[in-house]
């Protein structure tokens, strides 16, 4: 089976990117693993892994959503680590009839994806934010960083270099 990332359902409010992909197309990582300070340039090498320095990068996710006409606004922490000029909305419904918006954010750079992931992973509270390109996604919430790949070669060599942080408790690359 031809796995793409165009298969993938973003904003599915029941069931993330991670479950939404073969096994042999994830693999999933730890906020917890991340919250020393020690560990912060295995995260650096990580990101750098997953996007190089000049990847084109896009951010998405649930910025917020209504309560009757009222909007709520989640934090999203990005002010002062994350360049907002490219900054679009997008209206959702799910099938219960909630509203929410969602934004994407075009031409993000690895080392902003880092400086998002690093605050994540010292606990400042963050919505769930995606990091996508063509060929992989990154999915970082409080507790995990989710990567999601189309060539399971390269998630197998990236999967390698960081097997001591690879969570197992559901199946994926290291485990398939």
């Amino acid at each position: 089976m031809n796995f793409s990332i165009k298969q993938l359902d973003l904003f599915n409010t029941d069931s993330t990117i991670y479950f939404q992909t073969p096994a042999s197309h994830r693999l999933r990582l730890l906020t917890s693993d991340f919250e020393n300070n020690l560990n912060l340039p295995t995260l650096r090498e990580f990101v750098h892994s997953i996007f190089p320095v000049h990847s084109q990068i896009t951010m998405t996710g649930i910025i917020g959503y209504y309560i009757g006409s009222t909007r709520i606004w989640d934090k999203q922490h990005l002010k002062g680590v994350v360049r907002l000029s490219n900054w679009k909305e997008t209206y959702l419904v799910d099938e219960e009839g909630t509203q929410y918006m969602a934004m994407t954010v075009k031409d993000i750079t690895s080392q902003d994806v880092f400086a998002l992931c690093k605050q994540t992973a010292q606990g400042w509270r963050c919505s769930n934010l995606m990091f996508c390109t063509e060929d992989r996604i990154l999915y970082i919430s409080a507790d995990v960083f989710d990567l999601v790949m189309t060539d399971q070669k390269k998630l197998g060599g990236i999967c390698t270099m960081f097997s001591p942080w690879v969570d197992t408790y559901h199946p994926n690359i290291k485990t398939v």
